[in-house]
C-alpha cells in the first residue's frame, strides 16, 4: 500500500471510530506512529503514543493529537476482548524509559523532601470496551534515572474504571483527598529476578476531573502502610488510558502537574 493510500485509510478509520464512539473533537496535529511524542508547554509535557500489545491484535490503530494545550488526547481501535493491556497512550511529565526527565517538570523529588505534587486534569471520554483513565506515577532509588533504570514502585490512581480491574489484591478502602479509593497491591515480574511493586487507588465512582496532591497518596504508602521508603524518588507523573480492547476517544481540556 503506498503512502497516500495509507494516509487515506487512516483518515477513514479515524472518521469511522469517531462516529462509533461519539466524536468529541476534530483531529489537528496528530500521529498514529507507535512511540511517537508530541511536546507542549515548552517541552514540560509530551503526549506519548505508548503501545506494547500490537503483536496480540490484528487491525488495531491508535492516534494521539494536539490541537492546543486545552484540546488534546487520543483515539483508539483495539479489536480485542482479552484481559491484557494493549496500550497506555498518555501525557508524561518527568521520566520515562524512552528518555530522561522532561524540562522544567520538577522531577525527580525525594519523598523525604516533603514537596507537594499538585495535579489537575479534566477530560471527556466516549468509548466502548474495556479501559480506564488513570494516573501512573513512577518511583526510583536514584535521582538520575535513565532509559534503562528499572523503577522500584508504581502508583496508579484510577479516575475511571470501565470493565477493567487493577493488578494485585484488594487491601482496603481509604479516604484520600476527600474521596474514597479501593486500594490494591500487586507486583510486576519483569524477569531475571527484577520487577516492581504496584499500588493502585481505584476511585469508588467514576469522575471526569480531579485535583490531587500526589503527596497525599505517597504519605499513605510511606507513612500509614510503610510500604515505601521515604528515601525513594518520585520520577514522573503520567495520565493516560490503559486500553484492554474496544474503540474510543479521550479529549483532555485541562492538565497540569506542579512540584513545589
Amino acid at each position: 500500500m503506498n503512502r497516500h493510500a495509507v494516509k487515506s485509510f487512516l483518515l477513514f478509520g479515524i472518521a469511522c471510530i469517531m462516529l462509533l464512539a461519539g466524536p468529541l473533537t476534530a483531529l489537528g496535529a496528530s500521529s498514529s506512529t507507535p512511540s511517537d511524542k508530541m511536546y507542549f508547554k515548552n517541552k514540560k509535557y509530551y503526549i506519548f503514543n505508548n503501545i506494547w500489545g500490537a503483536d496480540q491484535v490484528s487491525g488495531w490503530w491508535q492516534t494521539i493529537y494536539h490541537n492546543s494545550d486545552s484540546d488534546l488526547g487520543w483515539v483508539w481501535n483495539w479489536p480485542s476482548s482479552t484481559s491484557s493491556v494493549k496500550a497506555y497512550p498518555s501525557i508524561v511529565s518527568g521520566w520515562h524509559w524512552t528518555e530522561g526527565y522532561t524540562k522544567g517538570s520538577g522531577f525527580p523529588t525525594r519523598l523525604s523532601d516533603r514537596k507537594n505534587i499538585n495535579t489537575k486534569v479534566s477530560y471527556s471520554i466516549s468509548a466502548n470496551g474495556t479501559y480506564n483513565a488513570a494516573y501512573d506515577i513512577w518511583l526510583h532509588n536514584t535521582n538520575k534515572a535513565s532509559w534503562d533504570s528499572a523503577p522500584t514502585d508504581e502508583i496508579m490512581i484510577w479516575l475511571n474504571n470501565t470493565n477493567a480491574g487493577p493488578l494485585g489484591s484488594y487491601v482496603e478502602t481509604v479516604s484520600i483527598g476527600g474521596h474514597k479509593w479501593n486500594v490494591h497491591k500487586g507486583y510486576v515480574d519483569s524477569g531475571n529476578g527484577k520487577g516492581w511493586n504496584v499500588y493502585s487507588f481505584v476511585r469508588t465512582s467514576n469522575v471526569q476531573s480531579a485535583s490531587l496532591n500526589i503527596r497525599d497518596f505517597t504519605n499513605y504508602l510511606a507513612g500509614s502502610k510503610k510500604w515505601l521508603s521515604k528515601t525513594k524518588y518520585v520520577s514522573s507523573v503520567e495520565f493516560g488510558t490503559e486500553i484492554f480492547g474496544g474503540t474510543g476517544q479521550i479529549n483532555i481540556s485541562n492538565w497540569d502537574v506542579t512540584v513545589r
